[in-house]
């Protein structure tokens, strides 16, 4: 240990330094030096909310808050922007990023389906009589109209609200009075494919072609002025199918709306109001899983009919250019 000094001692005693002033000066340097050092560090000092600053007390060189949080330092001191970004991907769950949640997406058609997975379900009666002004053609029955024994029995299919909405009936018809439609709107029921399924993607084109002489004889027998086929693709298999003799390169190409053939009666109906020739017509399926099309366009296709029907009835419709088919 060493000892100040003779000359040292001297000055002090003669007051030429005073000791008890330094040592003053140099704790309140280091006062004010802490003072600073809290100011700056409080400005950093959060408690879980962004912006809101809190007193921090030198406690042996550390920061630590004021208040009675006990997150640590670095918690306490995570700046805004951090904050934020953290409390942004802890929105972002699994469960809110869904695809059911965004958006609605459509189940995959299901594929062939052998005639044993729905033989407990019944096939349909037709609704038909002679001379009526259309046969509505469908594709085959549905497994909700089998399980009710009537046409287009599914409440999200839209035929019966396209029918009313066309014009082509006075109101809308239940699909427990489908066999009222003879009678009271002159239009009929039946269907390409007898046997039901949940969805026409489990039939196959071979089914559709089989389907198509008994839906011609049908024709043949009860002779409506128009056939209306319910679905695009029945529409097309029955084209091929009647123009098969010709060069593929001299077939009609397939759209909606009047096709182009026709069935030629060789004797009229028993009935005052015999009709001499049958036309066809295909439109979108009514389904509500039908795409490419919505209810507003259906219901314009089914209106287009009703007009094609009333030019028929008044004799304004040509079809001498159409191709004549065996019946």
């Amino acid at each position: 240990m060493s000892f100040p000094d003779h000359a040292t001692q001297e000055a002090v005693s003669n007051g030429q330094i005073d000791g008890s002033k330094s040592l003053e000066q140099e704790s309140d340097a280091v006062t004010e030096s802490r003072r600073r050092f809290q100011t700056t560090i409080s400005r950093f000092s959060f408690n879980g909310s962004v912006g809101k600053q809190f007193p921090v007390q030198i406690v042996s060189g550390s920061a630590i808050s004021s208040t009675n949080d006990n997150s640590s330092l670095k918690s306490s001191s995570t700046s805004p922007r951090k904050r934020s970004g953290t409390q942004q991907k802890r929105s972002l769950t699994p469960e809110d990023a869904s695809p059911s949640k965004k958006a609605k997406r459509r189940k995959p058609a299901r594929g062939y389906s052998s005639p044993e997975v729905y033989s407990h379900l019944s096939h349909l009666n037709d609704c038909i009589s002679e001379s009526l002004d259309i046969i509505f053609c469908g594709i085959n029955p549905g497994q909700r109209s089998a399980e009710i024994g009537h046409h287009f029995g599914h409440p999200s299919n839209h035929f019966w609200k396209c029918l009313h909405l066309s014009g082509l009936t006075l109101e809308r018809i239940s699909p427990t009075e489908d066999f009222t439609l003879p009678e009271r709107f002159q239009l009929g029921l039946t269907n390409i494919v007898e046997r039901p399924t949940a969805e026409a993607t489990e039939l196959r084109d071979s089914e559709f072609k089989k389907g198509i002489a008994p839906f011609l004889a049908k024709i043949a027998r009860y002779r409506p002025r128009i056939a209306c086929f319910i679905g695009l693709r029945t529409g097309r298999i029955v084209l091929d199918h009647v123009m098969r003799a010709r060069p593929k390169s001299e077939r009609p190409t397939f759209s909606p709306g009047l096709q182009p053939y026709k069935i030629i009666h060789s004797e009229p109906s028993g009935h005052s109001e015999g009709v001499s020739e049958t036309l066809f017509y295909s439109v979108p399926s009514t389904s509500g899983k039908t795409q490419g099309y919505q209810i507003p366009d259906k219901v314009k296709l089914f209106a287009q009919l009703k007009v094609d029907l009333k030019e028929l009835k008044d004799g304004n419709l040509s079809t001498e250019k159409f191709v004549e088919i065996p019946s």
